[in-house]
């Protein structure tokens, strides 16, 4: 028998962040490797980036999706709810592991420089130039600079759905995306920043790929709204979601140099949310599979220590943990173990401490029904005493 989902479970999603970690892994594994002198294999693993941009469309659309989830149910989005469960999602597998490569660092085990270090902290890794990276070769932190993304994100856009409300938000987002996409645009063939702040990689700042989780954001506005989610349902078929995948498979294959278009940041939250939407497909009954499922969960602690095994450093001393098939052991473990004992048990701290509207998925339970139907009751009687603001 079936299982029903939560409340509030989005399906397939957790399966597109297998997607999106598996093609960051296939990227290492075959790029530090001596399977890169394999050109045809080399050329067609490049999927790292690919895998990221994957991670911000899921990201932004899940985000915005959960804050509206809020509204709806509760009649208002609590900031300071959000930023606790995301203190709780995000920090304690991030410290952990930076952590644990600064012990090896001090210990004299790797190469891990102060400057890096202190960006990856404090979310600045993806402005920190390379020339300021003195003591360690940058490899074991250069991955934070998505997580510094993220976290930008998150100073920016839950305030601004506040302070916007829904409608003006959709406006806000577009315009903003389109603005980053006319900045990239130009920085691409000025480099004003790099040459202010020599040393600087393109495509990891927030200025150039923050249009990449606003599009997912616009994407959870849009499908809010009733009538246009009844539309997108009744319409959006099979041969439509093929399009999306294939245009965006075509724009990795004809561009030389990665530019991280707007067209293709608008095409991947389409990608997902044609699945979400229409589950039952063959691709979304693949996505919402056990092994895929799994894999999803594990995602984020698989990127933050799939660094420290499969993009070795020829001077690390941990090269025997660095080697196929050892490190991939090392990769999945050291992520089950973080899942385990770090990330599901902050969740649901954080959980406790901020109840969310619903539970999501049966794993990430956090227990707080009480909490929720009190906190439902409440805005019930807010909303028989006056409309809640849009």
């Amino acid at each position: 028998m079936t299982r029903a989902p939560r409340a509030g479970y989005l399906p397939t999603l957790d399966g597109w962040r297998a997607i999106a970690i598996l093609g960051v892994l296939l990227d290492h594994v075959v790029g530090y490797s001596p399977l890169r002198h394999i050109p045809f294999l080399f050329g067609v693993t490049r999927t790292g980036p690919n895998g990221v941009s994957l991670f911000f469309a899921i990201s932004g659309f899940l985000i915005c999706s959960r804050l509206l989830e809020e509204q709806a149910a509760l009649g208002r989005i609590s900031l300071r709810g959000f930023y606790i469960r995301r203190i709780c999602r995000i920090l304690p597998p991030a410290m952990f592991y930076l952590t644990v490569i600064g012990i090896l660092g001090v210990a004299g085990v790797i190469r891990v420089g102060v400057a890096e270090w202190l960006s990856a902290v404090f979310f600045f890794r993806n402005y920190l130039p390379e020339s300021w990276i003195s003591r360690g070769w940058g490899g074991y932190t250069i991955h934070y600079w998505s997580l510094a993304v993220e976290e930008h994100f998150y100073l920016l856009w839950p305030a601004a759905l506040v302070l916007l409300g829904k409608l003006r938000a959709r406006w806000f987002a577009l315009a903003l995306a389109l603005a980053v996409a006319g900045w990239r645009i130009w920085e691409f063939h000025a480099h004003w920043l790099d040459r202010l702040i020599p040393g600087l990689l393109f495509g990891s700042r927030t200025d150039i790929r923050l249009d990449a989780l606003l599009l997912g954001c616009l994407a959870a506005l849009l499908l809010a709204d009733k009538s246009v989610r009844a539309v997108f349902v009744g319409r959006f078929r099979l041969w439509m979601w093929a399009l999306c995948v294939a245009g965006y498979v075509a724009l990795q294959l004809i561009q030389r140099v990665r530019s991280y278009s707007i067209l293709e940041s608008a095409l991947l939250p389409l990608v997902v949310v044609g699945t979400v939407y229409h589950p039952r497909t063959w691709v979304g009954r693949l996505l919402e599979s056990a092994p895929l499922k799994w894999v999803g969960r594990l995602s984020y602690s698989l990127y933050l220590w799939q660094q420290l095994f499969l993009v070795p450093d020829p001077s690390s001393k941990l090269f025997l943990f660095q080697r196929l098939p050892l490190s991939l052991v090392m990769v999945v473990l050291m992520a089950w173990m973080s899942y385990e004992f770090l990330e599901r048990p902050f969740i649901r701290l954080g959980h406790r401490l901020a109840p969310p509207p619903t539970d999501g998925r049966d794993d990430l339970a956090a227990g707080a029904e009480v909490e929720l139907r009190d906190q439902a009751k409440n805005a019930e009687v807010r909303t028989t005493e006056a409309p809640a603001a849009d």
